[in-house]
């Protein structure tokens, strides 16, 4: 460990000592940029030119008080040019530099034309096409209002979620989601369940990156969606208000509070999100295979409670030393509480004829917490942009997760056949993580930019299960189920990235490289087995990645990337303890798990910047999914067992082809449709059986939006989601659709927003799949609370004038997805 932070602070002196070697002079340029009533025009637009040509020399960027500096500039005659938004441009008179000259203030004016554009473009599409990304604005969207972060990402393009909220980007799973640039720390499952416990009032925008560049942890096979909090960053005092309601089974609310206050020297900023949600889920799972006697069958009914309780708070600050230098900190606390309790009825029997019944009752509760503390530093190095970046993170994730339950068999017509059997659990888990970061940013000449950055990040996983068994009317501990797991890891990351700007051509190159150190050990075991199981090992990877666009025309433009990929097991699935959901199915976590890797390859073409086509390509190796396999109960001989577990099964292929069309109609109606088509094809082995399996798929969302009035919208969206295979545990699934509607009115002067809609009108999107392997077929038919009627009321207050903010990604990045955050 001291020997990586050696490293860093050595990188870091050397990426120093190398800024500070140029040739120095003593000439300087200073000035100020105002506007009528002599008050200055902050963060306007500032270059120097040559008063030859009025070639470029440097370019700035006005502090808050208007005023700019050059420095370091060979002596010669030069003019100074000012701009900003919505004002005209001014030029100063032509000047002979021979030592410090303090140039007269440039003086900018209202534009009433550009004005005018300005408020036009201030209201952002619902679907933006970057350079490297796509982007969704949250709040451009109806249908999102008074839901969750799940199902605003969920009507993302080309997004999907299936039944356990796993989430697929084109049809492709793996993906790492990303707030704010940091991971969550949860595995795939609980990411969705933290997801669909925040309110998506809290989110500004989505970012979807198939190929993000060598600056990005290599982590996620499918890529990377990045969710970016609302950041209130006008200047003064303000801030906004959100409260909405939830009608489905269970009432529901939501409720948000986004404050900023911000002077020449500091900005504070704070936010505050609660959540109260209540739903209901009916999950059917009918199991069958040939005996001997015939056809055994389990016909297995679930109906599950979820009430859930969640509040987060984020509290931050910036100071700014000067106006290239800033230091910052930022808190984030989040805190949910789960009451999850399940009623579950099994019959078995051979064919039409049942012979026992299983009743099972559990209670189970989760007590979630998590805390992130940051601090940053940013340095704008001269005038030409070279930037150094320095994030130091500590975090930690606390669940408890209390349990009881009991089953109990009777025959065919009520009796009890069994004694009952009532256990008990309570499993403890912990994770820490802590994590330094430097990136460095130095431009090149000919519109060249070369990126530095070096990263280590320490984990330690600590989970403790405990089980007991009712015997007797006594309490006995289960040493056949209880474990203790304690995992840790190190990566050690340097990556290089280049990119230029050609005349019709930007390209981009990178590569980043990874050695990992984990360490896993099992210290409670079955007494059958003796001594603790011990997983250490070591390995590095080099994740190389390429992007190129190029502009054929007005109307045309082409886009190539790759990249290569790695996918880490989550803590908790590297655990060997076995849970048991009832006495014929458990899931199981798998100690000896391989990361996965995959190659992504993607073209893209954009048509008059509205009709984009994207062609991919991902190959998978050592894939991790969860399984149902047949299992044997150690003490019964059971047979009859089913066990979910992860395991690394061969390989997969994705191809997909998408097409996102964003379209104005006419200036009340606005139109977007995204349409996806892939074919995945799997090789497995599943209990010593050979699966290969593949199948076409095809998404498609469109989103009608009809400005009725200035201050009246409607919008109405249909999903399709056609029969394909569950990436995740290789189910053949059947297809789901919905409707959703919409209605925005704008009140109180345009501050307050009245939002009202209705999600899934008629309960069309449920999950429906099959799975067949070792002779067992296996059946699933999952339904939930999809149709949900939602108000919502948002009030913007304070000060309007808007200023940039300072766009900050802590050094989180490949650890905050993979800890499991209680179910």
């Amino acid at each position: 460990m001291k020997a990586t932070f050696k490293a860093i602070m050595l990188t870091t002196s050397v990426i120093c000592a190398a800024l500070s070697s140029h040739a120095q002079n003593n000439t300087k340029v200073t000035g100020s940029v105002k506007q009528a009533g002599d008050k200055p025009v902050e963060f306007a637009t500032v270059t120097l030119l040559k008063a030859s040509d009025s070639s470029l020399v440097k370019g700035a960027v006005a502090d808050i008080n208007g005023k700019y500096e050059f420095e370091n500039i060979k002596q010669g005659k030069y003019i100074i040019a000012a701009a900003f938004v919505g004002m005209n441009k001014v030029y100063s008179n032509s000047f002979d530099l021979k030592g410090t000259f303090a140039a007269p203030p440039l003086v900018l004016t209202t534009n009433a034309k550009n004005l005018k554009a300005v408020d036009v473009t201030a209201r952002r599409p619902f679907i933006e096409q970057k350079m490297d990304r796509l982007v969704v604005n949250v709040e451009s969207s109806i249908a999102t209002s008074g839901g969750t972060a799940m199902e605003a990402l969920e009507k993302s393009p080309n997004i999907t979620v299936d039944k356990d909220g796993n989430i697929s980007m084109k049809g492709k799973g793996g993906v790492v989601i990303l707030i704010d640039g940091k991971q969550t720390n949860m595995s795939s499952s609980d990411v969705a369940e933290l997801l669909k416990s925040m309110p998506a009032t809290s989110l500004d925008q989505i970012e979807l990156i198939s190929n993000p560049s060598a600056r990005y942890d290599a982590a996620g096979n499918a890529g990377v969606i990045n969710l970016k909090l609302k950041k209130n960053t006008n200047f003064g005092t303000n801030g906004n208000v959100t409260v909405g309601s939830t009608f489905a089974t269970y009432p529901g609310y939501n409720a948000s509070l986004n404050l900023n206050h911000r002077n020449a020297k500091f900005n504070v900023f704070g936010s505050l999100n609660n959540n109260y949600r209540h739903t209901r889920q009916n999950l059917g799972v009918y199991r069958s295979r040939e005996e001997d006697k015939g056809m055994q069958v389990f016909d297995q009914n679930n109906l599950m409670d979820n009430e859930s309780k969640y509040l987060g708070a984020r509290v931050g600050a910036d100071y700014f030393i000067n106006k290239k230098n800033t230091i910052g900190v930022l808190v984030d606390l989040t805190g949910r509480n789960q009451e999850l309790p399940n009623n579950g009825i099994t019959k078995m029997g051979y064919g039409s004829v049942v012979d026992s019944i299983l009743n099972t009752n559990s209670s189970n509760s989760s007590r979630w917490r998590k805390g992130g503390y940051n601090v940053n530093y940013r340095g704008i190095l001269d005038s030409t942009g070279k930037e150094l970046n320095i994030d130091l993170d500590y975090a930690r994730n606390t669940d408890a997760r209390p349990a009881d339950i009991r089953a109990l068999t009777t025959d065919a017509l009520g009796k009890q056949t069994f004694s009952s059997d009532t256990s008990r659990n309570n499993q403890q888990s912990s994770i820490t993580i802590k994590t330094a970061k430097v990136d460095y940013v130095q431009p090149l000449k000919n519109k060249a930019k070369l990126e530095l950055g070096a990263k280590s990040s320490f984990v330690t996983s600590d989970n403790d299960a405990r089980f007991d068994s009712l015997r007797t009317n006594n309490w006995v501990a289960d040493t056949m189920r209880s474990n203790h797991f304690i995992y840790k890891e190190n990566v050690n990351a340097a990556y290089v990235n280049y990119s230029q700007q050609f005349d019709r051509l930007q390209v981009q190159v990178g590569l980043r490289a990874e050695q990992t150190n984990v360490s896993g050990t099992s210290t409670s075991l079955r007494k059958s087995q003796q001594g603790a199981i011990k997983n250490d090992t070591s390995y590095f990877n080099l994740f190389p990645s390429a992007a190129m666009s190029y502009k054929l025309n007005k109307s045309n433009s082409f886009g190539l990337s790759y990249s290569r990929r790695i996918q880490r097991p989550s803590y908790e699935d590297l655990n060997p303890f076995e849970f048991y959901i009832d006495r014929y199915t458990k899931q199981a976590g798998n100690p000896y798990l391989k990361p996965q890797y995959s190659n992504n390859f993607e073209l893209s073409h954009t048509f008059k910047d509205f009709l984009i086509t994207t062609v991919g390509y991902i190959h998978t190796k050592d894939m991790m999914m969860r399984i149902l396999e047949a299992d044997r109960d150690p003490a019964t001989g059971d047979t009859t067992v089913l066990r979910y577990k992860y395991m690394n099964v061969a390989k997969s292929d994705n191809l997909s082809l998408s097409i996102a069309a964003p379209f104005p109609i006419t200036k009340w109606w606005n139109s977007y449709t995204t349409m996806s088509v892939y074919y995945n094809a799997y090789q497995a082995y599943v209990n010593d059986n050979h699966v290969n399996m593949n199948a076409v798929g095809y998404f498609g969302r469109t989103q009608q939006t009809f400005s009725l009035t200035k201050t009246l919208t409607v919008e109405a969206a249909v999903f399709y989601l056609s029969p394909q295979i569950s990436d995740n545990e290789l189910f053949r699934m059947k297809s789901m659709w919905s409707l959703d509607l919409g209605l925005q009115k704008k009140v109180l002067k345009s501050k307050g927003t009245i939002k009202l809609n209705v999600t899934d009108l008629f309960r069309t999107q449920y999950f429906r799949g099959s799975f067949d392997n070792a002779g067992m077929s296996t059946a699933i038919h999952n339904t939930w609370d999809s149709r949900q009627v939602r108000l919502s009321f948002n009030y913007r207050f304070g000060n309007t004038n808007v200023k940039a903010a300072r766009d900050r990604r802590t050094g989180l990045q490949d650890e905050q997805n993979r800890v499991k955050g209680g179910n």
